[in-house]
């Protein structure tokens, strides 16, 4: 069904959403399509971004909407020139782009003492660098447009409190500096229009953390949440769609914390 108040409306609005090929970054993009957005699927491979192609269309058309114009991109999002020739791919089929939703991420831990230096630094490359580049490739093109852009980072309830039983130092890191990155470049940006929020997930039910080992740690975290449950992936999407669209025209700089409350103590 279409929104009910027109602010909440994407209507024509082109948005970009990378690591949108299941999980998380899927949902929010099919959220927005449901909304009357088109977007564009960046993933690492283009396998994965066609396939994430696919089930949104067809989620759209489930729905009885108009089918959206979606298209899909690989892209490394760690890779400056990566991002850059992505962008310019997007920005000529589209003609133009509206809101930029960085979810690209990776996840993993070890004891601080024992954590190789490649893998502390891969997290920062993938989780912040890659949120850097595309932002900023966002950000330069809205400025130079005149156009009123929408940046929505996703970060993680692990850039404000240290996650336990799992060590995760360099995870924890990445995310409370992307959260710092948000409201920075909210700061800078808000005289051309361009506002730049934050999603901060708790622990969201995903493939990614399928298996007997994430099942057990499952239970500890259970402990510590308040609604007693992990989050499933499509409950993100009302605060996805608010946090871009017109209904939330003053926010800027915010990060809103979806964890079911965890970081209430």
């Amino acid at each position: 069904m279409p929104p009910t108040l027109p602010e909440f409306s994407l209507e024509g609005k082109v948005a970009v959403v990378t690591g949108a090929s299941q999980g998380l970054g899927q949902q929010i993009l099919n959220a927005f399509t449901l909304s009357g957005a088109h977007g564009a699927v960046v993933d690492l491979t283009q396998d994965s971004a066609q396939k994430s192609v696919q089930h949104l269309i067809q989620e759209a058309k489930d729905a009885g909407l108009q089918e959206p114009k979606i298209h899909a991109y690989e892209c490394d999002t760690s890779s400056e020139e990566g991002v850059k020739s992505t962008w310019d791919k997007i920005v000529k089929e589209f003609g133009r782009v509206d809101i930029l939703v960085t979810n690209a991420g990776i996840t993993g831990g070890a004891p601080a003492e024992d954590y190789p230096y490649e893998d502390f630094k891969k997290m920062i490359d993938v989780n912040l660098t890659g949120t850097f580049l595309f932002a900023r490739t966002a950000g330069k093109w809205w400025i130079n447009n005149k156009i009123d852009g929408r940046v929505l980072m996703v970060s993680s309830m692990s850039g404000s409190i240290v996650n336990r039983p799992q060590k995760q130092c360099a995870y924890n890191a990445s995310k409370a500096a992307s959260a710092q990155l948000m409201k920075s470049l909210a700061s800078e940006w808000a005289p051309h229009n361009i506002r730049v929020n934050a999603l901060s997930p708790g622990y969201i039910q995903t493939e990614a953390n399928e298996g007997e080992e994430m099942e057990k740690l499952s239970k500890e975290w259970i402990k510590d949440i308040p609604m007693a449950r992990i989050a499933k992936p499509e409950e993100f999407r009302g605060a996805a769609v608010w946090l871009v669209s017109d209904a939330s025209s003053y926010v800027t700089g915010s990060e809103i914390i979806v964890d079911g409350g965890y970081t209430i103590w």
